[in-house]
């Protein structure tokens, strides 16, 4: 159905092909039909990619330790917004953490989950419906002067981009064209003055035969969300570069990829509506942008050592339990495996900005 969709939409453009970011918009974000809003199971054992929340409930508890003395101790508003708040667990898991150890933050806590999928929407409405606290919105617009937290987690990893190549010393822009019913790419010099900008101002060098993706849709959606913060902390959980990481031989050929059944896949064009589809960030980009939107960047670090920073340790528990699979066993090996040089934080960073704070605090407990 999604197939067709592309070659109805390929084929009535002007010029028989469109950007790689409208091809991405389209698969993943049509109504009813787009990956992200259709109704399908895509997070987990039954779905394409898992998820640091979905690793057990370590993560988001972490996290409820941290935002619990950044409200205690750094003065931060009790008002928690998670952007792309997608099936709900992580939300589940922190709202069940605050309310188990702190009744005082519980009673004043109001946590905005963020999704413009529907189903995502409905699932979260089932998991969290109990929870007063919990209130479900589409998009920031009714949310334009927030105090608090403000998170998102694989968030800006899922936005379109354009793609753009350097080939016999010249920029090219990739685009998705229709051949004999199958979906290829093509090659046109790049003229969109919206990318040419962003690397103009960003003084970003394209070698020969180098593969660059763009985003422009990352750039604006930040900026939506940074504009609505008056005080608090901006969170950035993802995995991505920073522009001198980018320059490196082995991301000389991008980074957007595809997850289907957990497994990646290099060809973008395959399984369309189907498949996951993702890119590395630019995480020089968003603390760019932030610093435009008075955003203070208070570091940029490796999952694991963040987890580290906020408490996860105390989240493992002694047991003398012999059977390997017992819930404690398996709980205490998802925890290490989110902390361990190589484990499931090894791709991921966190970027932490804050804008407002009325007096120097320390943003990790000692």
């Amino acid at each position: 159905m999604l197939k067709n969709h592309l070659i109805k939409l390929i084929e009535s453009s002007p010029q028989k092909r469109i950007s790689y970011h409208d091809y991405m918009d389209a698969v993943l974000y049509s109504p009813n039909i787009g990956y992200y809003v259709r109704e399908k199971e895509k997070i987990g054992s039954r779905g394409d990619f898992y998820t640091s929340g979905n690793v057990g409930d370590a993560f988001g508890r972490t996290l409820a330790r941290w935002f619990i003395y950044l409200i205690k101790v750094c003065g931060v508003s009790p008002r928690i917004v998670e952007i792309g708040a997608g099936d709900g667990k992580l939300a589940n898991d922190i709202l069940g953490f605050i309310k188990e150890t702190e009744p005082r933050i519980w009673d004043s806590l109001t946590y905005i989950l963020v999704d413009s999928s529907p189903y995502h929407r409905k699932i979260q409405q089932k998991r969290l419906g109990m929870f007063q606290q919990a209130v479900f919105a589409t998009s920031l617009e009714k949310w334009k002067k927030i105090n608090g937290v403000v998170f998102s987690n694989e968030l800006f990893d899922a936005l379109p981009v354009h793609v753009i190549e350097k080939n016999n010393g010249a920029l090219e822009e990739v685009f998705v064209a229709v051949k004999e019913g199958h979906l290829v790419e093509v090659r046109e010099p790049l003229v969109n003055p919206d990318v040419l900008s962003y690397l103009t101002e960003r003084a970003i060098i394209i070698k020969e035969k180098q593969r660059y993706e763009v985003p422009l849709k990352m750039v604006e959606e930040y900026e939506k969300i940074a504009s609505s913060i008056i005080s608090g902390i901006f969170l950035t959980i993802d995995y991505g570069y920073t522009e001198q990481e980018w320059k490196e031989p082995a991301h000389l050929q991008g980074s957007l990829r595809g997850y289907y059944q957990h497994e990646m896949i290099k060809d973008a064009l395959m399984y369309p509506g189907d498949m996951d589809l993702t890119t590395h960030i630019h995480f020089d980009t968003l603390i760019g942008s932030g610093k435009r939107k008075g955003l203070s960047n208070e570091g940029l670090y490796p999952q694991n050592e963040f987890l580290l920073k906020t408490g996860i340790l105390e989240e493992l528990k002694e047991h003398q339990e012999t059977d390997p699979f017992s819930k404690t066993a398996k709980r205490n090996r998802a925890i290490r495996g989110l902390i361990v040089p190589g484990g499931f934080s090894a791709h991921f960073r966190v970027l932490l900005q804050s804008k407002n704070l009325f007096q120097e605090v320390k943003l990790f407990p000692v």
